[in-house]
């Protein structure tokens, strides 16, 4: 079972959350390393928007902006 914690990539690095957790999301669901996104899958949320799923689910966020 995977497992996946999420961790301030942003800071110091002149990113928003967004942005951070976008980069990190495609980087996942690169294509060359998911056999074409077939070992990409998900549960309650839709891969293609996760990044956005997650801001909103969060309690601090107030927007979506990539």
């Amino acid at each position: 079972m995977a497992t996946t914690r999420l961790m301030p990539l942003h800071v110091g690095k002149g990113r928003t959350v967004a942005e951070a957790l976008g980069r990190t999301t495609d980087y996942v669901k690169n294509l060359e390393k998911t056999d074409g996104g077939e070992l990409v899958s998900a549960y309650q949320c839709n891969p293609a928007i996760v990044d956005q799923e997650f801001l909103f689910s969060s309690p601090n966020s107030t927007s979506c902006s990539r």
